[in-house]
C-alpha cells in the first residue's frame, strides 16, 4: 500500500471516533478551546490509533478498545446517586465527576480550595491554558490529541499560594457504562498548587457498565509546593481507561505520586514528569494487581531539566491468568542537570504459567556528575519461602498470600500518608481474597 493509500485508510479509520466532536462545535468556548480542539482533532485524524510496530506501544494491543463501540454525549447520564461508593476516608472533603462532568451539588471542597468546571475555568481564571494546552507532541501522542479534539468536560483544581490544606482531598471520577450505547468520555483536569502551598489528593476512578474513558491531567507546582497524589484504578471489568498526566514542577517543589491499578479489561496510565528548575523532588510509585485476561501499561517518562534534582520511578505488581503488565520508563537528564539523583525500579509477580510482564526502562543523561540507577525483573512466588510457612502450619493459600502482600510492601512503604496506605493494603487483601 503506497503513502497516499496508506493515509486514506487512517483517516477512513480514525472519522468514527471524531463525528462526536462536531456536536461541541455549538457550545460556547473560549477561543483557546476552540482551537485546542481543532488542533486535537487535526492531529489524531492524521495518525490513528497507535499500532504495535509504532514506538511506545510494542506491548499494548488495542483490539478491545478498537473493537468497541463508544459515543460521546453532551447530557449527563441518569443514575442513582445513592449508588456513589463512599468517600474513602471519613475525614475527607470530596468532589464528583460522573462520567467526565463535575457535578457540584455532589461535591465539597476543603478551606483554601477552588474548584470549577473545566468550561467556567477556561473564561475565569487567567493564564489556565498554559497548564491544559500541549499542542507540540500530539502526533505522537493519539490519545491525548482525542482528549483535545472533545475538549468540554472536566474540573480545575486550585490552591492559594502560602495555603496548606491539611483536610484530605477525594476526586471521585464516577462512571456510568451502557450496554446499548456505551459512552466515550474524555475529561480534562488541572491541579494548580500555587508558591508555598500544599494539598494531599486521593484521586479515584471507579463505575459500571462498559465504557471507555480518556482522561488528560495537567499538575502545575509552582515554587516551594507541595503535593501528595494518590490514585486509585478500579474501572469496571468491562471498561478501558487511559490516562495522560503531565506535571510541571518548579524550583524546590516536591510531588509524591503512588498509582493502585486493578481495573479495567485494558489500561494505559501515561505520565510526563517535568522538572524545569533546580531542587525538585519527583517521586511517583505505583501497584498492579491483574488476572483474567487484563492488559495494563505504566509508560513514565521524568525530564530533569536544572540541577540538584531527585525523582523515583518505583513499580511493583502481581500478574495471574492471561493477564499482561506493561512498564516503560525513562529518566531523562539535560546536560545543566548536573548533580540529578534518579532511580528506577519495577518488578513482577507471575502467578501463572500464561502471565506476562515486558519491560523497557531507559536512561539517556547527557551530566557527567549524576547518580542514576534502573532495574526490571520478574520471577514467580518462591517454592522454598512457601514450604517454610506451610511447614509451620500456614495453609497454602494463606501463606502464598503472605509472600504476595510482603513482595507489595515495599512499594507500599512509599506512601507517606498512612490513612491511604491503609486503604491501599485493604484493597490488596480483598484482591488476594477473590
Amino acid at each position: 500500500m503506497n503513502a497516499f493509500l496508506q493515509q486514506e485508510a487512517v483517516i477512513d479509520a480514525t472519522l468514527p471516533w471524531l463525528e462526536d466532536a462536531q456536536k461541541l462545535g455549538e457550545q460556547p468556548a473560549a477561543d483557546w478551546v476552540k482551537a485546542l480542539r481543532h488542533t486535537g482533532a487535526e492531529a489524531f485524524a492524521h495518525t490513528g490509533f497507535p499500532h504495535p510496530k509504532q514506538e511506545g506501544w510494542q506491548y499494548t494491543q488495542l483490539r478491545q478498545l478498537t473493537d468497541g463501540d463508544f459515543h460521546y454525549a453532551l447530557e449527563a447520564p441518569a443514575f442513582d446517586v445513592n449508588a456513589l461508593p463512599q468517600p474513602l476516608l471519613e475525614n475527607s472533603a470530596r468532589i464528583v465527576l460522573v462520567n467526565g462532568k463535575y457535578r457540584p451539588e455532589l461535591s465539597d471542597a476543603p478551606e483554601g480550595v477552588i474548584v470549577m468546571s473545566l468550561m467556567d475555568a477556561s473564561v475565569q481564571v487567567e493564564g489556565i491554558e498554559e497548564h491544559l494546552v500541549t499542542v507540540g507532541d500530539l502526533g505522537k501522542a493519539p490519545f491525548k490529541a482525542l482528549n483535545a479534539a472533545y475538549t468540554h468536560d472536566g474540573v480545575v483544581v486550585t490552591v492559594k499560594a502560602g495555603a496548606e490544606v491539611t483536610q484530605p482531598f477525594e476526586v471521585l471520577f464516577y462512571n456510568v457504562g451502557d450496554t446499548d450505547k456505551a459512552p466515550a468520555l474524555y475529561p480534562r483536569c488541572l491541579y494548580w498548587l500555587g508558591k508555598n502551598s500544599s494539598l494531599t489528593v486521593i484521586e479515584r476512578h471507579t463505575g459500571t457498565g462498559a465504557y471507555f474513558t480518556n482522561i488528560y491531567a495537567g499538575i502545575a507546582l509552582e515554587p516551594s509546593a507541595r503535593l501528595k497524589c494518590y490514585k486509585l484504578e478500579e474501572e469496571s471489568a468491562t471498561a478501558c481507561h487511559f490516562s495522560y498526566t503531565t506535571l510541571q514542577q518548579q524550583k524546590d517543589s516536591s510531588f509524591e505520586g503512588f498509582s493502585y491499578a486493578t481495573g479495567g479489561k485494558l489500561s494505559r496510565q501515561e505520565y510526563r514528569n517535568l522538572l524545569i528548575d533546580s531542587g525538585i523532588s519527583s517521586k511517583l510509585t505505583g501497584a498492579y494487581l491483574l488476572k483474567d485476561q487484563q492488559c495494563h501499561d505504566f509508560t513514565v517518562l521524568t525530564d530533569h531539566f536544572e540541577p540538584d534534582g531527585k525523582s523515583v520511578q518505583h513499580f511493583k505488581g502481581v500478574v495471574d491468568d492471561q493477564a499482561r503488565s506493561v512498564f516503560q520508563g525513562k529518566i531523562h537528564v539535560r546536560r545543566a542537570a548536573q548533580k540529578t539523583d534518579g532511580n528506577q525500579l519495577n518488578h513482577a509477580l507471575l502467578l501463572s504459567e500464561k502471565a506476562e510482564a515486558s519491560f523497557k526502562p531507559e536512561l539517556e543523561i547527557y551530566a557527567d556528575d549524576v547518580k542514576c540507577a534502573h532495574g526490571a525483573a520478574s520471577g514467580q512466588i518462591d517454592d522454598e519461602a512457601l514450604f517454610y510457612l506451610q511447614s509451620r502450619g500456614i495453609p497454602q493459600a494463606e501463606a502464598r498470600s503472605l509472600l504476595i502482600e510482603s513482595f507489595l510492601n515495599t512499594v507500599l512503604a512509599e506512601v507517606s500518608f498512612s490513612p491511604v496506605r491503609e486503604v491501599y493494603e485493604e484493597r490488596i487483601r480483598a484482591w488476594l481474597r477473590h
